[in-house]
């Protein structure tokens, strides 16, 4: 075996609610489209057995596993690669994902830990496996990286983002349980940056604001190809702001008119209030869109201005009413609490919460936790956070992470449950 990557696991995995790893698809898709004998493992799928891993890795001695993690996988993606070395001293050992590509100067410290890979990692996981593998070149050219090398973090020159997304073959599904997943028939549209800078978002940190977005005939060709080999019919935009580019949206309904002539599909989207109207849900439902989920976060004006979300609250109630007049299903995500969120200003979204439900729109609640490479990460002393999460592992967004200089961490969780019994959610805290 040339290539294992793995999917570090969560520590609380809900296996109901999980969906295919696209970015560990898109770069498998890359190594084998080069010919190299790769595989892959999503941990949040199988479950963590260590020595189930372990006899893996012996069996199939692959020269290079990669690890995909985020802030509250790294633990679990770091006990991975203590487990490789174990088995294979001589193996490399690659980690990316969001957490390693901001904190690059940490990750490349641990001994475990031979290269790390800083954003898009498609090419340069190519790079790095005709380096290790193939001998060829060396990883000093190796644009996207960083390593550590006598007793120093190396930082090679960032890798340009990639221009066209239509060149990249589609993620290789063919490697996962797809049946499995709750969401298995995930698409993303574009790549990339966002022109909004929420406080509590760390995607400009790493794509600079960049956004590149592929060609309606490609997506609808994924789309083709999900239902011919797969024979699934709902499909998950993993954008997260799907509705960004209104004419590329308009241009993928029109032209999706065909392809549900050969097959019944339907679709669901993340977006924001401000970038729907009218003619664009009726454009949507029309195509087959059954769901929108809303990101609004806050539900106090004050608050909502305080975190950089540039929303009104007459823009929600109009988004969601809109959508439901046009048949759509709609889920709205909030967050508790937030930096300069008083017992007032958390009442308010308590209101605004309601509200939303008696229209009938479903929510979800995640707990606000300040990511790496967020404004709220980068300013907690400043606002007055004070981190309640002792190690990486507990940056889940389920659990209460911060306390706010207005309100301490007895009073959060009172107002908490007051909030939960007030709006009526079924569960007290689900993450998105």
């Amino acid at each position: 075996m040339d290539i294992i990557l793995v999917n570090a696991p969560k520590k609380k995995s809900e296996h109901s609610s999980l969906a295919p790893p696209l970015g560990i698809g898109y770069i498998a898709a890359i190594l084998l489209r080069a010919g190299y004998d790769t595989s892959v493992i999503d941990l949040n799928v199988s479950g963590f057995d260590p020595l189930g891993f372990k006899s893996i890795l012996e069996k199939e001695k692959p020269h290079i596993l990669g690890i995909s993690a985020h802030t509250e996988t790294y633990l679990s993606g770091l006990k991975i690669a203590h487990i490789a070395k174990e088995v294979n001293p001589e193996i490399a050992i690659v980690m990316g994902g969001t957490h390693p590509t901001i904190m690059y100067q940490d990750v490349a410290r641990e001994k475990n830990i031979d290269i790390v890979a800083r954003g898009e990692g498609e090419y340069t996981m190519l790079e790095l496996a005709n380096c290790l593998i193939k001998n060829k070149g060396s990883r000093a050219e190796i644009k996207g990286i960083a390593y550590s090398e006598d007793g120093l973090v190396k930082v090679n020159p960032d890798r340009p983002f990639i221009e066209n997304p239509d060149e990249l073959p589609f993620p290789a599904r063919e490697l996962f349980p797809i049946h499995q997943y709750k969401d298995p028939g995930q698409v993303l549209m574009s790549r990339g940056g966002c022109p909004f800078n929420c406080h509590f978002c760390s995607v400009n940190n790493i794509w600079k604001g960049s956004r590149k977005y592929r060609s309606t005939e490609n997506v609808i060709k994924e789309i083709s190809h999900i239902f011919d080999n797969f024979h699934l019919t709902e499909i998950g935009f993993d954008d997260d702001a799907f509705t960004l580019n209104k004419t590329r949206v308009i241009s993928l309904c029109d032209q999706s008119k065909n392809l549900r002539e050969l097959f019944p599909w339907h679709w669901t989207c993340t977006t924001r209030v401000d970038l729907v109207d009218r003619e664009l849900l009726e454009k949507m439902h029309e195509a087959g869109c059954y769901n929108i989920q809303y990101g609004i976060e806050a539900g106090s004006q004050k608050i909502l201005d305080s975190i950089g979300k540039k929303i009104t609250l007459n823009q929600v109630r109009d988004a969601v009413n809109m959508t439901l007049d046009h048949g759509i299903e709609v889920t709205c995500f909030f967050m508790f609490p937030h930096p300069e969120d008083t017992e007032e200003t958390i009442r308010e979204q308590m209101q605004i919460m309601k509200e939303l439900r008696d229209m009938g729109a479903t929510e979800t609640l995640s707990m606000t936790t300040p990511y790496p490479g967020t404004y709220d990460w980068e300013h907690a002393d400043e606002l007055g956070i004070k981190i309640l999460a002792k190690n990486w592992d507990e940056y889940d967004a389920n659990d209460l992470t911060i306390t706010t200089r207005y309100l301490s961490e007895e009073k959060l969780r009172y107002l908490l449950e007051e909030l939960v019994q007030y709006v009526g959610l079924t569960t007290e805290v689900q993450s998105f």
